[in-house]
């Protein structure tokens, strides 16, 4: 099998088709900020700072309202950048999968954080499937409402609570 052809090359290739079909969709409201010290993966707003989706000040902001400032309730910080900071939910998905790609290419070794990342590493969804319910998942937040990517999935008929579970179960053995 060619390099090229190898399951890790199509889901980079087809990574990369999202990205830059999403930041074609939505282009960055900003200049491109700096691109982000050390080695990838990258935490979340240096990401959107880099691509330009955000200026640092508004990622200075949004970490505070995220972590609940002025006694406000804590949001996990990309429901607040699309809430409150005008970044589209399209892009936060597709940044999120760039930061997955990322850490299976610097990290091949360690397990998975996130079931989205298990279920790309099993191959048993697509990347385009990860941003649909990524997507669907900030848009529910922001409509008061909270989803976990498993149920998202299993609701749109993508795999069984069982191929899920045996997902979880694979995460948790490491």
């Amino acid at each position: 099998m060619s390099e090229s052809s190898s399951p890790h090359a199509q889901l980079h290739a087809a990574i990369l088709d999202l990205f830059y079909d999403t930041v074609s969709r939505y282009p960055p409201r900003h200049a491109p900020g700096r691109e982000p010290a050390g080695d990838p993966p990258h935490r979340l707003g240096d990401y959107l700072v880099y691509q330009g989706y955000l200026s640092a000040r508004e990622l200075d902001s949004a970490i505070q309202d995220a972590q609940g400032a002025n006694g406000a309730k804590p949001v996990p910080l990309g429901f607040a950048l699309v809430r409150r900071y005008n970044v589209p939910a399209p892009v936060l998905a597709i940044t999120l999968l760039m930061q997955t790609l990322d850490r299976l290419e610097q990290t091949p070794n360690l397990p998975p954080q996130f079931l989205g990342e298990q279920l790309l590493r099993e191959a048993s969804i697509s990347p385009e499937q990860l941003a649909v319910v990524l997507e669907e998942q900030a848009s529910n937040y922001g409509h008061g409402g909270w989803s976990r990517i498993g149920d998202l999935i299993a609701n749109h008929g993508w795999l069984d609570a069982e191929a899920l579970t045996q997902a979880v179960q694979s995460m948790r053995q490491g």
